[in-house]
């Protein structure tokens, strides 16, 4: 077996350990180091796992005959230098080829949607600040992406809120604007298209973000306690109104919420101490360096591997 299928079994495994590990480390680190570091890990991984298998596709795909001769590599050197399997480097090729295309689908998908969402965040705002209020009786609340984006919040439902509760309300939205909390979900999505492996990572990101926006509410209300208590007085409502309105916002551009996903495990990690899981940080930051670092040497071997097939064929051709 070669370095570089030693790599790839390496980075498969931890393309397979990150999303393990995505909901501890949301749950037990600071979201503002969790989310960011796992968004990475996703990415790290995702492109590492790609250069190999483009780089054994190319270790075949290079020893096909009228292949090496316009590359100018001779086929019997490159063959010992970079040992890979025909069978292994034709399936790493195909693979590389779908997952590249996978990923430029999404990427592409994730331009238009972001596009659109600053079109419709401009024109909500118009001349205005960041927090929009529309007149609507529907139970909405969310930050629209965009170049500045902008938070909406229905009057219906502020209406119905006290005064603690929205300042928790605002609060979390205006940490989901402040903070581009959209770019490390889209992040994780393109990672996820890159690498399917990773797709449970996509659902800690989002938890992630959503307790990064909680414990900036929770600061700026000055009491974890009354910020976890006003998150379910929200949840509560919004889902009482919800069930009277019946309508979804959260239609074709990304938008984040406040009370749309694990409310009750997000108030449980309000009401106890902040997190801090330096531990756990450190070996998952571990685990992608050391990854980087295995995908770069077998990088490295088989550029070398090429150069050696390289200078063989030209000694070769220049005796001729």
């Amino acid at each position: 077996m070669t370095a570089a299928l030693i790599v790839l079994t390496l980075v498969l495994a931890v393309a397979a350990t990150v999303p393990v590990v995505g909901l501890p480390l949301v749950s037990r680190v600071r979201p503002s180091a969790a989310v960011p570091l796992l968004a990475a890990g996703s990415l790290i991984s995702a492109a590492s796992i790609g250069l190999v298998l483009v780089l054994l596709g190319l270790a075949v795909v290079g020893r096909v005959p009228p292949v090496a001769d316009f590359g100018g590599w001779s086929v019997d050197t490159l063959e010992v230098a970079v040992p890979v399997p025909a069978v292994v480097g034709a399936a790493a090729a195909a693979l590389a080829v779908v997952l590249i295309g996978r990923t430029l689908h999404r990427a592409g998908r994730i331009l238009l949607l972001l596009s659109r969402a600053d079109r419709l965040s401009r024109r909500l705002r118009g001349g205005g600040g960041p927090i929009v209020v529309v007149d609507d009786d529907a139970a909405d609340a969310f930050t629209l992406a965009g170049v500045k984006g902008c938070v909406v919040i229905s009057r219906g439902l502020l209406d119905a809120l006290g005064p603690a509760d929205r300042r928790m309300l605002t609060g979390h939205e205006m940490s989901h604007l402040r903070r581009r909390h959209h770019l490390y979900v889209h992040a994780v999505d393109l990672a996820v298209a890159a690498n399917p492996l990773l797709t449970r990572a996509a659902g800690a990101v989002r938890l992630g973000v959503e307790r990064w926006a909680d414990e900036d509410a929770a600061r700026l209300t000055g009491d974890r306690a009354a910020a976890a208590s006003a998150l379910a007085r929200t949840a509560l409502v919004r889902s009482s109104l919800r069930r009277r309105t019946a309508r979804d916002p959260h239609r074709s551009v990304p938008v984040l919420g406040v009370a749309t996903s694990h409310v009750t495990d997000r108030a449980r990690a309000l009401l106890a101490p902040a997190p801090h899981g330096a531990v756990l940080t450190l070996g998952v930051m571990t685990l992608l360096i050391a990854t980087s670092a295995a995908a770069v040497a077998s990088t490295i071997q088989i550029h070398q591997g090429f150069e050696l097939a390289e200078m063989t064929w030209w000694t070769t051709t220049a005796g001729k």
